[in-house]
Parts: C-alpha cells; structure tokens; sequence
C-alpha cells in the first residue's frame, strides 16, 4: 500500500474522527448479537409451554438462523455496497439488527423468533462492508495497526456489555418484581427488555452514522455521475490502485464499470451475527489475523526486518492450494466447530434442570443456575478473551514459537471440554472455579491457536496474489463450522444429555490431534508483532530460539499510532 498525500504534499492525519464513529456502529452490533446467549435455551423452553424436548437443539437453530441468512445475503450486500456506498448498506444493516431484536423481544411463538433472526440476518450486510471502510479511511501504512486493532477490540468490548446485559436484563417481572409488574408489558414478555436496550443502542448509532459517517468509496460517486473533477480524479485514482494491487481494497464484487478492474476474492460463506467472546474474522491479505495486533513475517534470507505485502499482483501459474493450505484449513475448520459449540453449549448447560441430586454425577442434566449467572459467566469469558489475546497472546508465542504453539493448543484443546460433565459431582463452592477453569482453558487454547494457524496459513501460500482466493477457503470453511456447531450439539444434547454433548466436542478436538500428522511442518523464520494495546513490539524468530534465545521485546517506535 503505497502511503497517500493531500494536495499540499503532507501526509494524511490517522483517521481517528470516523474511525470513531464507525466503531460506534460497530459496537452496537455485538450488543444485541451477544444479549440472547444468556437466555436462549430458558426462551425456547418458554416459548413451548415449558416443554424441555429438543429444546437445546432448537436453541441453537435459533443462534444459527441469523448467520444463514447473513451468509445468504452478504456477498450480495458487498455488490451494493460497491455501487451505491458503504454508508447506505451499513446504516440498513444497522436497522436490520434493530428490527431483527424488537421482532425477537416480542414473539410469543418459536417460529416468530426464527423469523426475526432469519430476517436480521439478511438484512445486515455489515460483515463484508465495515472491514473495507477501515481500508478505505487508512491512507497511510504507518496508521493500519491501529486502525484494524480497532474493529476486533471493539467487537469484544460489545460482545462483553452484551453478555451482561442479556443475563440482568432478561425475565425482568422475575428478578425485578418490584420495578416490573407481572401483568405488565415486560411481565408478558419477558425478553423484550434485554432486546429493547440493543434497539435504543442501534438507533443511536444510527442516527449519529447518518449525521458523522462520511462515504469511504469513491466507486459510489463514479456510478452516481457526481461532479466531473470528482469522477475525473478519483476515477484515474482508482484506476491506477486497481491496476497495481490487488488486497482488502478491492471491491467486494465485479461492478459492471468499464473503467474499474476489481477482483471479488471475498469468502462464498460469511456471517457475523453469532455471538462469540472474541471477533472471528480474519483476512491473510492483512496484517492482524483476526487479533487486536498487528503481525509481519519476516521472508527466509531477509532477517530483522518486517515482509512488506507487495504492490504488484505477480503472475502466478501454479496450484493455488496446496497440500499445506488445505491441512491447516481442515485444522482451522476442525477448531472453529468445537470452539462456537462451547459458545452455545456452556449456557445451554448452564441453565438446565440437574437430572441427578447435587453432588451426584450427573451426565443427563445440567448445573441448574440463572440467567443472571450465566450472564456473568459470559461477560468474563469475553473479558478474558481480550486480556489473553491483548497481554499474553505476543508473549506465548515469542517465547513458544508459532508451530509449537498452534501444535500445543491443539493437542491440550480436549481438556477444557472434559472438565464439564463432572462437574455436577462437585460440591457447590467449587463449581464455580471449575466453570472458570474451562472457559480460561478454552479462551486460551482458541485464541494462541487460530492467530498461529493463520499465520502458518500464509506462511504457506506460495504468491501473494493468491491470498485472496486462500482467505477465502480458509473463512468460508470456519463460517460454515461456526454455523452448524450449534444446532449439531444441541440435537446430541437433546438426545444423550450434557455429557454426551460435551464428549462430542472433545472428540472433534482429538480429530484435530490426529489431523496434526498430515500437516506439513511450516519454518516462519522471524515473526514482529505490533501490540498496539501494549504500544510494544515483539520480535520472535525461529533461528533464535533454536540457538536458546528468544525474541526481544522492544517499544515500538516506527509503527506507533
């Protein structure tokens, strides 16, 4: 990305202004994805007369209906985006989300909230959109850092309030008797509220986006014939950048303009809108993969010194996966399944009636807590998620390389689901840590090991002009794990109990073990990861810790925002 200059020569200012108010929209989007965990399974049993039948698998359909529908809509919403402006397509995306969560806080029947998920869902074509505004606000390479860090510790942040919110707001008449009456409006819906708070956040974000939010793509002005010293100059712009790189820029689909050449390499399968303690999306064509920091690999013979991603497309003839690429998709695929069932699993049991007395095993039935609980529960997961990643993902994997690290976190990923099913056999004081233990376990092992795969994932890719069409078999094979997970593990919970669902997630994991012997041992020479967060940068290289030494944490004076 060659940096861009204003018309007096000076460099453009870091973006900070929209940044900031894309984030605001940002960070409504997770607050109402994330509110319904907390209460899904207690809905649906509600919703069906207090019927527990399948309930935890129709919990998860519910979790999954808003992802299909985005998967169905987004690359569509991307082409719109393409013609008409980011601005538009974010803004109706935002009112899907509020729309989706009213119609939900309100239905008295179970197929009335699938049909709002479903409708949310192809309503909102954010996931394909917001990530190609942050590209096209950043004019300077110096300032991507900071600014991709923004989106995924925003998404967090959110997915963090969310969690609480849906847990201390749910069943208010219940919790609340004295503020919510029974006969009232909250009594004889006992899931609006969490969903109404998610409303009056969006529609703030909104109408602040309506006001602030300035258009990022000058495609837009081309189609819509605005002023010609407009279309004169961005349009030659444009054609110049598309000619010479092919990244995250690049329009989300083929627009049918006989001067613009845009590549669409975006993933067949997206969606956003499933409620994780951690954003999970990634593209190889940039530099976080998927953290909140920015990661540079240093190419064989050029040691001490970061890999610039390459301003021409060259030509390249040969396979575009190889057997590599494919393995480590089929690790990542294998880890983004098990990981979204404890997402959806961990509150389904959470939340279940104990089919045994207290300190009996237990392998039917479930711990017996509250919404508020689980509420909690959730919160510090995400609150967790963003210290591992934020503070201890760059030093674990400066101190243990990046294969040994995606290896290890894959090899011990089963033992955070088999500490679940015993649980119930503890005495009540010590459940709690135990529930602590698995989620630190989980959050730890998901969060070293996707990172690392990525970045043996392109590590692996032999031109960077195929990144595109990797990133996109890599994301689409984890949206499409991350979307079934969920009603699969609740069939298997409906039909042999908690245990059964929680073996069944280890059991994916120890796949993931097996398929460790058909993955290719990848050498990252040298690895400098931008903690934006600790305004530090760590240098981790191969041939260092082979000689004893490790990387060497240095503050960050070229890359600092």
């Amino acid at each position: 990305m060659a940096p861009q200059t204003l018309e007096n020569g000076a460099t453009p200012p870091f973006p900070l202004k929209q940044l900031i108010i894309l984030a605001i929209c940002r960070f409504s989007e997770p607050i109402a994805f994330n509110s319904i965990l907390a209460y899904t399974y207690v809905m649906v049993k509600d919703l069906n007369g207090g019927d527990e039948t399948d309930a935890a698998f129709y919990a998860g359909l519910l979790v999954s209906a808003y992802a299909v529908a985005e998967a169905l809509t987004a690359i569509g919403w991307g082409a719109l985006s393409d013609r008409y402006g980011r601005k538009p397509v974010v803004l109706i995306g935002l009112g899907g989300v509020a729309i989706s969560s009213l119609i939900f806080g309100l239905a008295e029947k179970y197929w009335v909230a699938l049909l709002a998920r479903f409708i949310g869902g192809a309503l909102n074509g954010n996931v394909a959109v917001m990530q190609t505004m942050v590209a096209e606000m950043v004019k300077v390479p110096e300032h991507e850092p900071a600014a991709y860090a923004s989106q995924p510790f925003v998404w967090t942040l959110g997915g963090i309030i969310g969690s609480a919110m849906g847990g201390f707001l749910a069943q208010p008449a219940t919790f609340y008797p004295s503020l919510f009456p029974a006969d009232g409006l909250f009594g004889r819906y006992p899931y609006l509220l969490p969903n109404l708070v998610s409303v009056v956040v969006i529609v703030i974000a909104i109408i602040q986006g309506i006001i602030f939010l300035e258009e990022t793509n000058p495609r837009s002005k081309l189609f819509h014939g605005d002023a010609k010293e407009t279309a004169g100059g961005d349009e030659a712009a444009i054609e110049d950048d598309d000619d010479s790189r092919v990244d995250e820029r690049t329009a989300l689909m083929r627009p049918q303009h006989p001067r613009i050449s845009a590549v669409s390499e975006h993933p067949v399968i997206l969606e956003e809108g499933l409620p994780v303690a951690v954003e999970q999306r990634f593209d190889l064509r940039r530099t976080s993969f998927g953290t909140v920091h920015s990661i540079q690999i240093t190419p064989e013979g050029q040691p001490g010194a970061a890999s610039q991603q390459t301003t021409i497309t060259e030509e390249y003839t040969g396979p575009t996966f190889n057997f590599t690429i494919i393995m480590l998709t089929i690790a990542l695929v294998l880890v983004s399944y098990h990981q979204m069932a404890f997402a959806t699993l961990l509150p389904t049991h959470l939340l279940d009636r104990p089919a045994a007395p207290p300190g009996r095993l237990d392998l039917i039935g479930g711990l017996g807590y509250t919404v508020h609980d689980v509420g909690i529960y959730l919160a510090v997961n995400g609150v967790l998620g963003l210290l591992i990643q934020g503070l201890i993902f760059p030093i674990f994997v400066d101190r243990v390389g990046v294969w040994y690290s995606f290896i290890w976190m894959v090899v011990l990923y089963p033992t955070s689901y088999i500490v679940l099913p015993f649980l119930a056999e503890l005495p009540t004081s010590l459940q709690s840590p135990g529930i602590y233990l698995a989620m630190i376990l989980q959050s730890f092992f998901g969060i070293i090991a996707i990172p690392t795969a990525l970045i043996l994932l392109k590590n692996a890719t032999p031109s960077s002009s195929i990144l595109g069409r990797v990133n996109g078999l890599a994301m689409s094979g984890c949206c499409l794990a991350r979307t079934i997970s969920p009603p699969v593990v609740g069939i298997i919970y409906a039909a042999g109990g908690s245990a059964a669902a929680w073996f069944s997630c280890a059991g994916v994991a120890v796949l993931g073990i097996i398929q460790l012997f058909w993955v290719p041992r990848e050498h990252v020479h040298d690895v400098i990861v931008d903690t934006t967060l600790l305004r530090k940068t760590i240098s981790h290289s191969e041939d260092s810790n082979r000689s004893g030494e490790h990387g060497v944490m240095q503050h960050n004076v070229g890359n600092d925002a």
